[in-house]
C-alpha cells in the first residue's frame, strides 16, 4: 500500500461514528502530541509521516515528546509510531486549497519572507513545485528542491527539504545553551546521526547530522522582532533546517557539494535580521503560543494557578498545573477532546515529604459543565468546572483534601445534567504521605 492509499484510509477511518465512553480515558492519554516535527525529522526520512498524522488524527509517540513532570506520573502505554519514508506524489485528499507556484526569478532567486531566508538555485536545480504544494496543502510550508525540479522517484532520490524549526537550547549551533529553556507546548527539531559543526562565511554557526543516505542541517537563524516582549519565547532557538537525500554512495558526493554550498550561501533577510521596518512575522504554527492563566485558586502549600498555551502542532495545547509561586506540579500536551473524554490526576502539595494536602484536578472537552469526585469514606463532592475563551477544554480541580484521602472515581456531567462519561483511573502520586 503507497503513502497515498494509506492517507486515504486514514481520512475514510477518521469519519466513521463518533468513539463511546468505553476506553475514553486511555484514549484522551493517547491523543496527547498528534504528531511531534522531532520525531518525524529526526531521521530526515519522517517527513511524510507528518502529512499522514496531520490528517489520520492521532498517534501516540513513544515516552510523550514534549511531556514533563515534576511528580511521579502513571501513565497509560503507548505505540511507537513508524516513520514512512515517501511524501505524496500525484493528487491527494487535503485540508487546504492549492497555493500558487513559488515564485522564482530570472537569476533562480527565490524568497521565503516568513521564514526570512532566500537563495539562489544551484546549477542544475529548480524548485519540485508538486511537492512543495503538497506539504503545503498539509499545513508544512517547506521548499523542496531537486535537479530539474523533478519529484523523487524509484530511479532518482536526490532532494532538499528547506524549512525553519526550532531546536532545543542544548542543540543550538554555536551557542548551546547550559540551562534549556522553558518551550513548553513546543515541537523541537533534532538531528541524527554522525555529528559535526562549522560556521559561514558569515559567522552564522550550524550542525549537521550524517546518516549516510540522508543528511541534515541546522543553520542558527534566530528570529528577530520587536518589541522583545512580545516575541516568541521559541524565537531565539529558531534554526534553518536543510533535509538532503540521495546522499549515500559515489552519486550521493554531488548532492552533498550542492547542499555545503546551500548552507554557506542562503541569505538571511527580514525576521532572521534585525528589525528596520514592519516586522514580518515567521509562518503561521512554527511557534507555540504564551501561556495563559486559565484558573486559579487555593491557599498556602495549595494555592495553584493551571496555565495553558496552544502548541506549535496541529490541535496541540500545552496544560500545566502550578504552585501561585511558580513551582510545577504537573504538564502536559493534549489534543482536543472529544465530548466524553475526560482525564484526573493526584497531586500532593507542596509535592514533597510531608505534604499538608492533596489535589485533584482534571481535564475534559468543552460540554463538561460539573464533575462529581467520589472518595472513599467522604460525601461526594461536585464542582463546576471552568473554561478560558480560545481552549477546547474545561477544566476543574477539587482541593484541599487530605493527605490520605483515595479518591475513586470521577463522573463528568454537561449543562443539562446528563451524564457524559465516568472514570476510575487516576493519574500522578498513588496517595500524599502528611
Amino acid at each position: 500500500m503507497n503513502l497515498e492509499e494509506l492517507v486515504r484510509a486514514a481520512l475514510a477511518e477518521e469519519t466513521k461514528a463518533e468513539p463511546d465512553e468505553t476506553g475514553a480515558y486511555d484514549r484522551f492519554l493517547g491523543r496527547r502530541l498528534r504528531h511531534a516535527v522531532a520525531a518525524a525529522t529526526a531521521t530526515g526520512l519522517g517527513v511524510a509521516l507528518v502529512l499522514v498524522l496531520a490528517i489520520a488524527g492521532a498517534l501516540a509517540i513513544r515516552d510523550r515528546p514534549g511531556e514533563r513532570a515534576i511528580a511521579p506520573v502513571e501513565t497509560a502505554a503507548t505505540t511507537a509510531a513508524t516513520p514512512t519514508s515517501e511524501p505524496p506524489q500525484g493528487p491527494v485528499e487535503t485540508t487546504r486549497p492549492a497555493p500558487p507556484p513559488v515564485p522564482v526569478s530570472a537569476a533562480g532567486v527565490v524568497r521565503r519572507e516568513r521564514q526570512g531566508f532566500e537563495l539562489t538555485l544551484p546549477k542544475g536545480w529548480a524548485v519540485d513545485q508538486s511537492t512543495t504544494r503538497s506539504y503545503a496543502q498539509f499545513g508544512q510550508p517547506w521548499l523542496v528542491i531537486s535537479p530539474g525540479g523533478r519529484p523523487v522517484s524509484a530511479t532518482r532520490d536526490e532532494r532538499i527539504t528547506i524549512y525553519t524549526a526550532v531546536t532545543s537550547g542544548s542543540e543550538y549551533p554555536g551557542r548551546p545553551a547550559k540551562k534549556a529553556p522553558d518551550l513548553a507546548g513546543q515541537s523541537i527539531s533534532t538531528l541524527a546521526g554522525r555529528r559535526s559543526s562549522g560556521r559561514r562565511p558569515d559567522g552564522r554557526a550550524f550542525l549537521a547530522g550524517d546518516q549516510g543516505g540522508v543528511l541534515g542541517y541546522h543553520v542558527a537563524w534566530a528570529y528577530r522582532c520587536e518589541p522583545a516582549d512580545i516575541c516568541p519565547d521559541a524565537g531565539p532557538w529558531r534554526v534553518l533546517r536543510l533535509e538532503v537525500e540521495g546522499t549515500g554512495g559515489q552519486e550521493g558526493l554531488k548532492v552533498r557539494r550542492v547542499a555545503r554550498g546551500l548552507v554557506d550561501s542562503i541569505r538571511p533577510i527580514t525576521n532572521a535580521l534585525p528589525p528596520t521596518r514592519a516586522p514580518v512575522a515567521e509562518e503561521p504554527g512554527l511557534f507555540a503560543d504564551a501561556p495563559v492563566v486559565v484558573g486559579r485558586g487555593g491557599q498556602g502549600d495549595y494555592a495553584w494557578e493551571l496555565l495553558a498555551r496552544k502548541g506549535s502542532d496541529q490541535d496541540n495545547w500545552w496544560i500545566e498545573i502550578r504552585h501561585q509561586d511558580g513551582d510545577l506540579w504537573y504538564g502536559g500536551a493534549y489534543g482536543t477532546p472529544a465530548r466524553t473524554e475526560q482525564q484526573a490526576m493526584r497531586h500532593c502539595a507542596p509535592e514533597r515529604e510531608g505534604a499538608t494536602a492533596m489535589l485533584v484536578e482534571g481535564y475534559g472537552s468543552a460540554a463538561v459543565a460539573k464533575v462529581r469526585l467520589e472518595v472513599e469514606g467522604r460525601a461526594p463532592v461536585e464542582v463546576p468546572t471552568f473554561r478560558k475563551k480560545g481552549f477546547p477544554f474545561s477544566f476543574w480541580v477539587v482541593a484541599p483534601l487530605p493527605p490520605g484521602a483515595r479518591p475513586r472515581s470521577f463522573t463528568s456531567f454537561d449543562a443539562a445534567g446528563q451524564e457524559l462519561a465516568r472514570g476510575t483511573e487516576f493519574a500522578g502520586y498513588p496517595n500524599c504521605r502528611p
